[in-house]
């Protein structure tokens, strides 16, 4: 079972979540959410345990996840599918929460010093800020052609 804070083994015993409960969890694949009360244990090995006494099928995973013990190894996969490489893969989870806690920190130093923030669009309507040849896209909502962000 893992979550953002890490990870801990579910001990389950037939006879301690009853026949539903078991089925429940046997089918419970890779990916999935499941809910489990129970209480903190250790097992014989030492490994820091929840034995359960009751598990909930939250949500089915749709599609399956990368192998455990190798990950995702295909670079052009773990960028465009960042979200199954952060779940895959606790460093990159980890890179993205230090991320996000540095950006957070200094957007509250830059405030308590009367900055303001100012987003600045990627798409425009028109090419401007360099002798580039501009990236021209459509934008189907609104029905108009527009060009990416040359300068930043």
């Amino acid at each position: 079972l893992q979550d953002r804070e890490g990870q801990i083994q579910i001990y389950v015993r037939k006879d301690a979540v009853g026949e539903e409960n078991y089925e429940i969890f046997k089918k419970a694949d890779l990916g999935d959410f499941l809910g489990v009360e129970g209480e903190v244990m250790r097992t014989d090995m030492g490994e820091l345990s929840i034995k359960a006494t009751h598990i909930t099928h939250l949500s089915k995973a749709l599609r399956p996840l990368p192998e455990k013990f190798h990950g995702l190894t295909d670079v052009e996969t773990i960028y465009r599918k960042r979200y199954l490489d952060l779940i895959s893969n606790r460093e990159s989870f980890e890179r993205f929460v230090t991320r996000s806690k540095i950006i957070s920190e200094i957007r509250r130093y830059l405030d308590q010093k009367g900055f303001l923030e100012v987003e600045t669009p990627v798409l425009h309507n028109e090419a401007g800020g360099a002798a580039a040849r501009p990236f021209i896209t459509h934008h189907n909502a609104q029905n108009i052609d527009m060009v990416l962000r040359i300068a930043t």
